[in-house]
């Protein structure tokens, strides 16, 4: 019975060791280290360990399942080694022999290798670039202007020789490794051209060169690019530039890009994500109605977009569509603190805010607040230009009761809109309370969802005082 229970495990162990898809062996001596940790890039919170091991002279890490394509950190506790580049599934049984930070060599990784060797080649190439740099910093501040030029001049030539010997080594590293990640990894590291030399002045031409070129050497074919830090590092860059356009000719841009990423669905699907998460989410300090608007119908008409997304774009941009700049608010009726009942159109005043919200919500509370406080919206009111209208639009009336007796401010007008029609018909585009609108007299709105650090500003640009 012994030797079947024994043959029975010889027989398994060729498949488990079979099973086991991934391994890394790390040899190095004299570490001083507990554990050994592969990171994976996370687009939300940066590298993240996904496998670790303890720490010895020949460290293991392994699993079953293998890993993704894509480019990973490995680090002795949070001390970074070196980036691990997978190309493919096959081959994931990789050996690498760690002398130093400085010495890392993999024995069966030929394009690890080569990628440890294209990162000092061109750490070396960015070097002598600060170098020429720094040169001109102090020589500015001590030379006379005459002699300044000439130097320029010379600066500027080894500048471009740098420049152009750095671009040469890049382009054969990637006709030397066609269908590696590695090519595509220094493709897309490769510099931008320079911008017309009157744009260097000009922040606003600047911020539309880089909109526009910023992915001219991103190789979008590539989905394995959708594991790779370089691509959410630079979508985090892009959206911070973008922002501070002007909203519609930052949709264009963003709408570009999503169009030329349509040549991969997962990348596609990555860039979408990490713009609906800056865009799209109203609790982004960068959420921007018409950016998420635009991303909204070029999902819905890309042919390979994922079909569980469909139908919820679509009720969201049916939403993120009402109640925009320019169009009429639906009427509703309103009862008031005194028990009267009217509508809002009822309401005769040059300008509204409106105030959707509940009275217990904490953040409607701080906004009640900093409104309280707001000088400027204090002396529109008693201008009798503007009117301030909360409006509650939930079915607690008691609620409500304890608001008019214990929080309201008198000098607002406090209503609620007790048919539930707002919520039970979607009248308003309201995702999040507090909500405000800005409104003119025949109750056109100025501004949707208008913040409260807002408000000071369109008062004075509409001269409501």
């Amino acid at each position: 019975m012994k030797k079947v229970i024994l043959l029975f495990l010889l027989l398994l162990m060729p498949l488990y060791f079979y099973a086991q898809h991934f391994s890394l062996t790390v040899n190095s001596k004299n570490i001083q280290a507990d554990s050994v940790h592969i990171q994976a890039f996370d687009a939300k919170k940066n590298f993240q360990n996904i496998l670790s091991a303890p720490y010895s002279e020949n460290t293991v890490i392994k699993q079953k399942d293998k890993l993704a394509p894509g480019l990973y950190r490995v680090t002795y506790d949070s001390t970074e080694i070196f980036d691990l580049l997978i190309s493919e599934e096959k081959r994931q049984n990789l050996t690498v022999t760690v002398v130093s930070n400085d010495s890392v060599r993999f024995e069966n990784s030929d394009e690890n290798n080569k990628f440890i060797a294209y990162n000092k080649i061109t750490a070396e190439y960015d070097r002598q670039a600060q170098e020429l740099n720094a040169t001109f910093e102090d020589a500015r501040k001590t030379m006379p202007q005459y002699m300044l030029q000439n130097l320029v001049k010379n600066l500027v030539i080894q500048m471009d020789s740098i420049s152009e010997a750095k671009k040469n080594y890049q382009l054969r590293v990637i006709n030397e490794n066609p269908g590696l990640l590695l090519a595509s990894v220094v493709q897309f590291s490769m510099d931008l051209p320079r911008p017309p030399q009157n744009y260097y002045n000009n922040s606003s031409l600047m911020g539309q060169y880089y909109a526009e070129h910023a992915y001219d050497n991103f190789p979008f074919a590539d989905e394995r690019m959708a594991n790779v830090p370089a691509t959410f590092m630079s979508l985090r860059e892009y959206c911070g530039t973008v922002f501070y356009m002007d909203p519609q000719a930052a949709a264009q841009f963003i709408d570009n890009l999503l169009n030329k990423a349509r040549v991969d669905s997962k990348i596609y699907h990555t860039f979408f994500d990490y713009f609906e998460r800056v865009f799209g989410t109203l609790t982004s300090p960068y959420w921007t109605e018409d950016i998420y608007r635009s991303m909204l119908k070029n999902a819905l008409s890309y042919d390979q977009i994922d079909p569980k997304r469909i139908e919820y774009y679509k009720t969201v941009l049916e939403l993120h569509s009402k109640n925009l700049p320019g169009t009429y608010v639906p009427d509703f009726k309103i009862r008031w603190a005194d028990g009267t009942e009217s509508s809002l159109y009822d309401i005769k005043s040059d300008y509204l805010l409106l105030y959707f919200q509940n009275p217990d919500c904490p953040t409607c509370t701080e906004v009640r607040g900093i409104l309280d406080k707001n000088q400027d919206l204090d002396r529109a009111i008693q201008s009798g230009k503007l009117k301030v209208v909360t409006i509650y639009f939930e079915q607690d009336e008691d609620l409500w009761q304890r608001y008019l007796k214990n929080k309201a401010n008198p000098k607002y007008l406090h209503g609620w809109e007790f048919e539930n029609r707002i919520e039970k018909e979607q009248l308003y585009d309201i995702r999040i309370i507090p909500f405000m609108f800005l409104l003119d007299k025949d109750k056109k709105v100025i501004k949707k969802d208008i913040y409260y650090n807002e408000i000071s500003e369109y008062l004075k640009r509409y001269n409501i005082q």
